[in-house]
């Protein structure tokens, strides 16, 4: 694609995911090595995906009102000058954990804004026509920074600690400003005035709500993020206990076995395509259901490094597996003037329920190994699949399966 400004904008995402990743990863294990709390590690995490249930639905009014591109560069411009403060307040003996949620909270709530801004600026940069190719690479790129992030942040942490991969971060959002800077935009956004108020955003989440539990589709989806995301939520909880004290090796532990899920995700996304064919539409998620309860639970029998990056690949084909199929569910079986209301219904209950899963598994961890709590979700995992081939499966119908394997030969 020949676009000078999707190219300055792929830059400016590519530069600032990477950064992300360093700075997750190396204040992660900081608040565990200083507190060794499970529940202060989880209560940051929970800080961090707060705002996307407070404050997400505001950054896409504020996306169709004002310039997109300003957003995305006054955001860039302010989780920089956020970050450079944070060391300030954790180099130092008298460090304190609420300043670093405070932090936390405040640069993710300026996220929210980036975020819709950047999804909505895309169309003006690329064209319709250019939509999907556009897309896939953005996708695609994510996929590899969340292979190499954690191991690139592994070794940033293990040779320079955690202020540099805080600098990093800092570092890489004031060059994606620049970047996004240089972007030309074709087209304007509309008028403040012609834009709905945030009343009718209200009215329109209740409308999309009663659409999702009218439809039995639409219902096993809800269910499957309600417990997934419960499932999965709190990895970034577990897996640094798991690498600490099942594994006893804390940073590198932890950062392999999140390289190898990210790695299953891009494999399991990318082989949808071929196997839909051979084993049908429903019978693919619930394989994809039994593959994270199999990972899962076996990461807690066998605790082995080399095993557990291994079955946290496996948790990830899962996941890309049912993350395409129940995007593919919502996108051709729901109408075009409900989808937007739909996808956002259920991104929001699917990230509100994190918070909570987050809390749960922070406090648990202080009465069950880590080892433990593995098998339980992995049990849970299977169970949920048990139902899914007796009752769920029937929710997706031979005909929606029918109509995405023609789309596939198409």
């Amino acid at each position: 694609m020949k676009n000078r400004s999707f190219d300055l904008l792929w830059c400016a995402r590519t530069i600032s995911l990477l950064g992300d990743a360093l700075f997750e990863i190396g204040l992660t294990l900081f608040i565990y090595d200083r507190t060794g709390s499970t529940i202060a590690m989880g209560m940051n995490l929970i800080m961090f995906f707060l705002p996307s249930v407070m404050f997400g639905f505001f950054g896409g009014i504020l996306a169709d009102r004002y310039n997109r591109k300003l957003i995305m560069v006054l955001s860039d411009m302010a989780r920089g000058i956020i970050l450079l403060i944070l060391p300030v307040f954790i180099n130092n003996d008298r460090w304190s954990l609420a300043s670093v949620y405070v932090i936390t909270f405040i640069l993710s709530t300026v996220s929210q804004f980036y975020g819709p801004a950047s999804s909505s600026i895309l169309p003006q940069i690329v064209g319709n026509d250019s939509l999907v190719l556009a897309n896939s690479t953005l996708t695609t790129t994510i996929q590899v920074i969340n292979i190499v992030g954690p191991s690139l942040a592994g070794v940033v942490v293990k040779l320079y600690g955690t202020t540099a991969t805080i600098y990093a971060d800092s570092f890489s959002f004031f060059i994606g400003a620049l970047l996004t800077y240089l972007i030309r935009i074709e087209g304007k956004v509309g008028k403040a005035e012609e834009i709905k108020g945030i009343k009718s955003l209200y009215t329109d989440l209740a409308i999309g709500v009663k659409y999702v539990l009218g439809r039995k589709d639409l219902k096993l989806v809800l269910t499957l993020m309600f417990i997934l995301n419960a499932l999965l939520g709190p990895l970034n909880v577990i897996l640094p206990v798991y690498a600490r004290n099942a594994l006893r090796m804390a940073v590198e532990g932890y950062s392999m076995m999140l390289s190898s899920y990210a790695v299953g995700s891009l494999m399991g996304a990318a082989a949808v395509n071929f196997v839909v064919n051979y084993l049908g539409f429903s019978m693919l998620i619930g394989v994809g259901i039994i593959s994270i309860g199999a990972g899962l639970a076996t990461t807690g029998v066998f605790e082995n490094l080399y095993y557990a990056v291994f079955a946290m690949a496996v948790v990830g084909i899962g996941t890309g597996i049912i993350n395409v199929l129940v995007t593919v569910l919502i996108q051709k079986t729901t109408p075009a003037d409900f989808l937007g209301r739909v996808s956002g219904t259920l991104a929001v209950i699917g990230v509100a329920t994190v918070p909570l899963s987050i809390a749960v598994a922070s406090v648990l961890l202080n009465y069950i190994d880590a080892d433990v709590y593995f098998v339980c979700s992995g049990l849970v995992a299977v169970l949920f699949s048990v139902w899914y081939f007796i009752h769920g499966r029937s929710c997706v119908s031979y005909e929606e399966k029918a109509q995405y394997r023609k789309t596939q030969k198409d």
